[in-house]
């Protein structure tokens, strides 16, 4: 198989601006009125006055994808606001311009220290504000792309096992704060060494490629994922999901990939592929780790293979 060359896709100007929101911060009504007329053309804007205003807004969602900064506030200074913000997981990778009167070298070196990726100095330019704001818009979004890239598999374009992994930490341990069940579903595709030898491995990535498609639109909830995690075996963690969810999940995924009729000549007894499925499903303890539930799940897709493949086990409480 060809490794495919991947290239960043261009950003336009015109595109970023479309797409982008500016959380603009200062108290001086008259600057504000300034960004108000010279940036809300191209930029959807917000303003906020207040430091507890300013981070509530940089919270709530949609968030916005920069932040311009005064660097004197009225309560809490911008830099402190800046330290909050970089210290808090859901803010963190937002980039922060400040705009301020003050030329003094330390300050701006200190506003870098904790941060931002560009000081302005006031009186602010429209035009140098604008090339400004598109520069760092386009690198923001240029390296959540590459951050992106890293979670998914290259072949499919679902996530990967990094994800997976970053993922059942994250839910396992929200199912342990609030009580809440959760169902691991492993799935593994048929005689798909068959499917390899009889068609080519090149066929064998199409019907990955497929197969990943069909079942990626079955986590449909936040919290949820499907991921794949080596060679034809996938993963769909459900969170706050029991065991009726699960099974009715698991009938669903057997289901869809039947209906997709891709011929398997080159397994027995089977006319087109299909796949086994292993589901477990847990109230998390403190004291355990997420590994047992994959452990019970892969030992439930092992009886499930068992038992002769095109249907799923439940895993033993």
């Amino acid at each position: 198989m060809q490794l495919k060359e991947i290239t960043t896709p261009h950003i336009s100007e015109l595109d970023v601006a479309k797409k982008s929101r500016l959380l603009v911060v200062d108290d001086d009504p008259n600057q504000l009125r300034f960004y108000l007329h010279g940036l809300s053309k191209l930029y959807y804007c917000q303003f906020a006055r207040t430091a507890h205003d300013a981070i509530s807004c940089a919270r709530q969602f949609p968030q916005p994808d920069l932040i311009i900064l005064d660097v004197v506030m009225p309560d809490l200074g911008g830099f402190e606001i800046c330290r909050l913000l970089k210290c808090d997981p859901l803010t963190s990778n937002i980039p922060v311009i400040f705009a301020s009167g003050i030329e003094d070298i330390d300050v701006k070196v200190r506003g870098f220290d904790l941060g931002c990726v560009d000081y302005i100095t006031k009186p602010v330019l429209v035009p140098e504000m604008n090339a400004r704001i598109s520069t760092h818009l386009k690198l923001a979004r240029q390296a959540h792309l590459l951050e992106s890239l890293a979670y998914l598999d290259p072949l499919t374009q679902v996530p990967n096992r990094r994800q997976y992994n970053e993922t059942i930490q994250r839910e396992w341990s929200r199912s342990i704060r609030y009580a809440q069940p959760i169902a691991m579903i492993l799935i593994d595709i048929d005689f798909f060494k068959q499917f390899n030898n009889f068609y080519g491995h090149g066929v064998g990535d199409d019907c990955l490629i497929k197969v990943a498609y069909h079942l990626h639109s079955l986590s449909r909830r936040p919290g949820d994922l499907f991921a794949r995690i080596g060679g034809e075996e996938f993963v769909l963690i459900l969170s706050d999901c029991d065991e009726l969810g699960a099974v009715n999940k698991a009938e669903e995924v057997i289901e869809t990939v039947s209906q997709l009729n891709i011929a398997n000549q080159g397994a027995p007894n089977h006319d087109r592929v299909t796949v086994s499925v292993g589901i477990a499903v847990a109230k998390p303890k403190v004291s355990e780790e997420p590994l047992s539930l994959f452990q019970a799940a892969d030992e439930a897709l092992y009886n499930a293979k068992n038992s002769g493949r095109d249907k799923y086990a439940l895993a033993e409480r």
